[in-house]
């Protein structure tokens, strides 16, 4: 008897009446939560070299912390659908220019994103390329994200479209970014 009804319960999903457990109550709402670090640092922008909502450089002040990140895509027929880069959107609302990480850049890619970045960079950025992360196999410590404005009509232009990929939850605060 005792087999048909742990057989029944386990079919049906029913409890035994001697075995019921009291109900708890059910868990808070995560929306009062911020967005969880793993969420935020994994997905669509996996392989960019920041995440939402570090700070993009020094200082670490909330004004330098990123609030959106937009894949760069190419339209371009041999690199067409393929991620070239990344744009970053500050609190205070400037747009920065970056590479993907170095273990999925290509030669192509490269080429096609400092392409974007000559075109675009402001004028008191006076680099047009990126300059290497490494050198012989050592750290450069160059800089590797540059202020740009990309206008919606020089898009089809510079073979790009902007794809989003990742932001800040509109009307959260951002964490302290000096923890």
């Amino acid at each position: 008897m005792l087999i048909v009804a742990t057989l029944l319960s386990t079919i049906f999903g029913t409890q035994i009446v001697g075995q019921l457990t009291p109900i708890s109550p059910p868990p808070a709402p995560l929306a009062a939560s911020a967005p969880d670090a793993q969420t935020l640092n994994n997905g669509a922008c996996l392989d960019s070299p920041r995440a939402v909502p570090l700070v993009l450089r020094p200082p670490a002040v909330r004004s330098q912390q990123i609030v959106r990140i937009d894949k760069i895509v190419s339209t371009q027929t041999n690199l067409e659908n393929e991620v070239i880069g990344f744009l970053y959107t500050l609190q205070d609302g400037t747009t920065w220019l970056g590479q993907r990480s170095p273990d999925y850049m290509s030669a192509a890619d490269a080429r096609a994103i400092n392409q974007v970045l000559s075109s675009t960079h402001m004028p008191d950025q006076p680099i047009n390329a990126f300059p290497p992360a490494m050198k012989y196999g050592v750290a450069t410590k160059y800089q590797q994200f540059f202020r740009v404005q990309i206008p919606q009509a020089a898009l089809s232009g510079l073979q790009i479209r902007l794809d989003a990929c990742v932001a800040w939850p509109p009307g959260r605060s951002l964490p302290d970014p000096s923890m």
